[in-house]
């Protein structure tokens, strides 16, 4: 317990060295002047050299945080009706009072949220492998950039990770033993969940009726203690909801008033208000394919994808390390109890993020930042359980039965993932949307055969012809006419000015290919009714002349030199 307070401090020396890097020093009161004058300087010491806070000019400006402070000093009682949740409020509001009413009150409380998530983080190891497990995956957190970075900046979101991991780690505890204690801790830290963010329901029921569902041995203890739980959360959620209901005529006004924020996002109409039900039935109903497609995405793929880089700033090669080392523990969860209850807490903690990080700003880091140490805690204990395993030679059948087992599912989960993007567009294409396939990593459904892997080039990702033909296969749902505009230019100019475009085999059009250094070229093909094929169709470009990378100039040194490549395409568009 020691060690992980220690840990904690540490973690906040290196926030403090970041709030002083963005915002300055503070001259009152006593305490905050001594730390932002005297021992910040110190902190310094404690980075990597490579990481440099940038001084912010206007804090707190362009974000929540800014209407966070304007909220918590207007905060009338913390139960008040409000379109935020009372808890990040009332710490703001201690923030406020601690520092004398200044602004970087709100970095306090965001910061404060920070270190108890990173004890919070040390308690649930210490609960799923060991304490020295807990201690590591909190030395992680610690030391995490992000974690770092957003520490300071004044947001909710280091406080909701705190009562994420609390209420996860009492859960397991729960689920462990039975007991009114137990139940009493869960309970409430399910309350200042839920009442840091509403959306927290997502995790904490699932939970309690996993627990008073889970195994036969005593289930009648199970149920009483996992009700009781609950009794205690609604206790404390209630009178928020209540107060809501009264002032506004929806309990839940503080979840339901931000679709219009996404609804404005997507260009849609907010003359009305929206429940989030209501939104998300409706965009399941318009596109099931599309939404499975952002779904799978936000509940895996971007979570995990954005959550290791920057610790390669303290030892090179840390993040891949780690990012296999957490798949291994996430993949051990599914053959055990506990396993079972993290993997139900983690996929219901994104959940509302999923449906909505490709809008707007609903892509932030910030978004999954409370599921960064579930991570960690997986990668821990792969690591912990590979120690143990060479110590101990555990009997390889049962192993190898689950590797097996592992392999199979995710070997489909990434068939699957593969084609969504085809039964995407598909669903679009067939609805008369406009559809654009771009180039990226996941186009390669559409990208099969003749072309260079993915390249970003500023804001555009392009893939390079190679070879005589290129092919790009379109899902087109009917029998009909389309017309498809291509964004491509010639990878040598001087020397290129023609393409041909097949259709099935059949030639559709012959482009003239233009140079702009400015803009890509876009080019307008007609497939006619008569050669298309419902399901799978092919577009092939031929370009007239192919020139060798090495002789295409500077931009395509990427590529081998001797490869040889036609044009540059930026992505093609099936219009409606």
């Amino acid at each position: 317990m020691t060690a992980a307070v220690l840990i904690a401090l540490y973690g906040g020396l290196l926030r403090l060295d970041a709030f002083t890097g963005r915002y300055g020093t503070l001259d009152r009161p006593a305490w905050a002047r001594i730390m932002t004058h005297d021992v910040a300087p110190l902190a310094r010491h404690l980075r990597p050299s490579a990481v440099n806070w940038g001084r912010v000019e206007r804090p707190y400006v362009g974000g929540d945080p800014i209407s966070y402070l304007e909220y918590a000093r207007a905060m009338t009682s913390f139960y008040q009706p409000h379109v935020r949740e009372p808890v990040f409020l009332a710490t703001t509001r201690l923030g406020l009072w601690a520092t004398g009413g200044q602004d970087a009150g709100i970095s306090l409380a965001s910061a404060a949220g920070s270190l108890l998530a990173i004890f919070a983080t040390y308690l649930l190891g210490a609960a799923l492998i060991s304490p020295l497990g807990g201690l590591a995956a909190a030395a992680l957190m610690a030391i995490e950039y992000n974690s770092i970075s957003w520490a300071v900046d004044g947001w909710r979101d280091d406080t909701f990770t705190a009562t994420f991991l609390l209420t996860a780690w009492a859960m397991v505890r729960l689920h462990d033993r039975a007991s009114f204690a137990n139940a009493l801790l869960a309970g409430f830290a399910a309350g200042a969940a839920c009442l840091t963010r509403i959306t927290a329901l997502s995790f904490v029921l699932p939970a309690l009726f996993w627990i008073a569902m889970a195994g036969r041995s005593e289930r009648r203890a199970r149920l009483e203690y996992g009700a009781t739980a609950l009794v205690i959360t609604t206790a404390l959620l209630a009178p928020f909801l209540i107060s809501c209901a009264i002032a506004t005529g929806d309990p839940f006004f503080a979840i339901n008033s931000h679709t219009s924020y996404y609804r404005f996002g997507e260009g849609l109409p907010i003359d009305r208000p929206m429940s989030v039900v209501e939104y998300l039935r409706l965009k399941f109903a318009g596109h099931p394919v599309a939404m499975l497609d952002v779904a799978v995405n936000g509940l895996i793929v971007r979570p995990f994808s954005t959550a290791w880089q920057p610790l390669d700033m303290w030892v090179k090669g840390l993040a891949a390390a780690l990012s296999a080392a957490a798949l291994a523990g996430l993949a051990m969860w599914p053959f055990s109890a506990r396993g079972r209850l993290m993997l139900i807490m983690f996929l219901g903690a994104l959940v509302p993020y999923a449906f909505t990080w490709n809008i707007a700003g609903g892509g932030e880091w910030r978004f999954t930042m409370h599921v960064v140490p579930v991570f960690a805690v997986a990668a821990t204990g792969a690591i912990a359980w590979a120690l143990r395993a060479v110590r101990t030679r555990p009997v390889m059948r049962p192993i190898a039965l689950r590797t097996a087992g592992v392999a199979a599912v995710s070997a489909a989960g990434l068939a699957l993932y593969m084609a969504l993007p085809w039964l995407t567009a598909r669903e679009a294409i067939g609805r008369g949307e406009a559809v654009t396939l771009q180039a990226d990593q996941r186009g390669r459904v559409f990208y099969r055969s003749g072309w260079s892997k993915p390249h970003a080039e500023g804001l555009a990702t392009v893939r390079v012809s190679r070879g005589a033909r290129a092919s790009v296969h379109l899902p087109l749902p009917k029998k009909r006419s389309y017309e498809v505009v291509l964004r491509l230019d010639p990878v040598a100019p001087e020397r290129q000015d023609r393409v041909d475009v097949l259709f099935n085999q059949q030639l559709v059009g012959r482009i003239r290919l233009t140079w702009d250094p400015q803009r890509v070229g876009t080019h307008r093909v007609h497939l006619p009714v008569e050669w298309v094929k419902v399901g799978d169709n092919e577009l092939t470009v031929v370009p007239e002349t192919t020139v060798t990378a090495g002789s295409a100039g500077a931009r395509f040194a990427w590529l081998d030199p001797a490869d040889t490549v036609g044009v540059r395409l930026w992505y093609v568009r099936v219009m409606e």
